[in-house]
């Protein structure tokens, strides 16, 4: 679990060097619907009507591994937690359990590592008190015992195993409950189970199954299960999803898809195989982990947006929860990008990076229970965050409960992206970075639902190089659409007045 930070980067590697090996053809998640910008830059952003999901929230993970947060002062600890869970509105906290430190031996359950990690710690606690409603556990790594080590170094869950790995995450879930008070809400049966821990497609439909049956004989019936929580929106994990729906048993306990957003995020292909007769959801489809890798400086607007761009992508192809990968750790300054903040506890201190604003602005536009459109570009189609150049323009809209319109746009063209930050190196960042030149566009939105509505005034918050979630007054939409700038690496958030809209 302490090496959770270091293979970022090599999942897109990894998925590149695959691509690499396929026919000349787009990969998996990829638009063919890209043409080139127009001299005049103009894009028309259709919000179609109809309700695709509803959005159920923010979350992030904290790991706490060295246990660093145990030390700070409990006014530090409590302006940390009140920064991401109150503040940033963040209702999910991701909590992780290695399987190989809680069952070192068949039968010897340990809570200890848990226990001092989150609950010793204060950090459930605090979270809770401070506005966190679903507390999602992430199973990491297997037990030795329960491995299969092939020729080519992979290690494997023995298919032998499923049954006991199965019973082995419900006896933790229910010692969590009765021994430490912790109720847990949803589960993940591993975290990114095709990546380091390797499950095959039918073995992760069958663990599921067999989990569902250990919760309801424990009487966890409320527990969720989601799955397979692939590092990418790939053909993988298009394989895992189509195992667990031909699995009639898996396919009747999973209550969610998921996924993780960093080189290939949420594509509509993935989606529409939990898309019902009417269009409807009829699986949640949570996104349990997205950061970037490396070193971040403060300031940093290259990442902040990129996130912001994925958060558009994946709600607006269904994604129905989005949970940061580290909310808060004392990090090396080498992998910090990990962190919407970092700490340090001599002196204590709490650094606090871009994306954190743009965060911010993203959850105050967009609600916890807003009803999400779909959004389609005249530019880029989807606007897919996937295998290869990322789209220019990311957009999406969505009804908050309150009646508010919620609209984002994230503009990810840049002068260049060789080598920016120090993500990657300069073929890399050249075949799956933005677009450049640097481009202002003139967006058009169009919401076909409020075409005959009277004149709806919509207040402006945008972040950009020079400014961070700042008010930019407000713009009128008039028979439906209205026209406004979005300059090059900018997120601009625009919220309509609550009421019958």
């Amino acid at each position: 679990m302490h090496n959770l930070t270091q293979s970022r980067l090599l999942r897109g590697i990894s998925i590149a060097v695959f691509c690499a090996l396929l026919p000349a053809s787009p990969c998996f998640g990829e638009s063919t619907d890209k043409p080139a910008a127009t001299k005049n830059d103009a894009i028309t952003i259709t919000v179609l009507p109809g309700e695709r999901q509803v959005f159920e929230g923010f979350g992030a993970s904290v790991a706490n591994f060295n246990n660093h947060y145990d030390t700070l002062p409990r006014a530090t600890r409590d302006e940390l937690s009140c920064m991401v869970w109150r503040d940033l509105k963040f209702r999910t906290l991701r909590l992780w359990m290695a399987t190989h430190e809680y069952a070192k031996t068949p039968g010897a359950h340990d809570l200890t590592v848990f226990r001092r990690q989150y609950i010793d710690s204060g950090i459930i606690a605090d979270a809770l008190r401070f506005g966190v409603t679903t507390l999602l556990l992430a199973p990491d790594n297997v037990p030795e015992y329960m491995q299969e080590k092939h020729a080519d170094g992979t290690v494997w869950l023995k298919p032998s195993e499923n049954a006991a790995y199965a019973k082995l995450l419900a006896d933790f879930i229910a010692r969590a409950k009765s021994e430490l008070g912790v109720a847990i809400n949803a589960t993940g049966i591993q975290n990114e189970a095709s990546d380091e821990q390797k499950f095959a497609p039918a073995q992760i439909a069958d663990v599921v199954a067999r989990l569902r049956e250990e919760l309801d004989a424990r009487g966890l019936r409320g527990v969720k299960i989601i799955a397979s929580e692939n590092a990418s929106a790939n053909e993988i994990f298009a394989a895992e999803v189509d195992a667990l729906k031909a699995d009639a048993k898996a396919w009747q306990a999973l209550a969610g898809i998921a996924s993780h957003s960093y080189n290939m995020a949420a594509t509509e292909e993935i989606s529409a195989r939990i898309v019902g007769p009417k269009g409807e959801n009829l699986r949640e489809y949570w996104m349990t982990e997205a950061s970037d890798n490396g070193h971040e400086e403060l300031g940093d607007i290259f990442r902040a947006v990129s996130l912001s761009a994925r958060f558009l992508n994946d709600i607006n192809h269904r994604v129905t929860h989005w949970i940061h990968f580290l909310a808060f750790e004392n990090v090396r300054k080498e992998d910090n990008a990990t962190c919407i903040l970092t700490f340090s506890n001599d002196p204590p201190a709490i650094t606090r990076f871009l994306k954190y604003d743009t965060y911010k602005q993203l959850s105050d536009a967009f609600d916890t229970g807003a009803r999400v459109r779909h959004s389609r570009s005249s530019l880029e189609g989807e606007m897919p965050w996937s295998y290869g150049k990322k789209s220019r323009l990311t957009a999406a809209a969505a009804q908050n409960p309150d009646g508010s319109w919620a609209i984002g746009l994230a503009n990810y063209t840049a002068a260049s992206f060789n080598g920016v930050q120090g993500w990657a190196d300069e073929k890399w960042n050249r075949e799956q970075g933005g677009y450049t030149p640097a481009q202002t566009f003139e967006v058009t939105i169009e919401i076909p639902e409020l075409k005959n509505h009277a004149p709806l005034a919509f207040a402006i918050h945008r972040t950009n190089a020079s400014t961070a979630n700042a008010p930019a007054g407000t713009l009128t939409m008039t028979g439906g659409r209205f026209t406004l700038p979005v300059a090059s690496l900018e997120l601009i958030t625009l919220r309509s007045p609550a009421g019958r809209n």
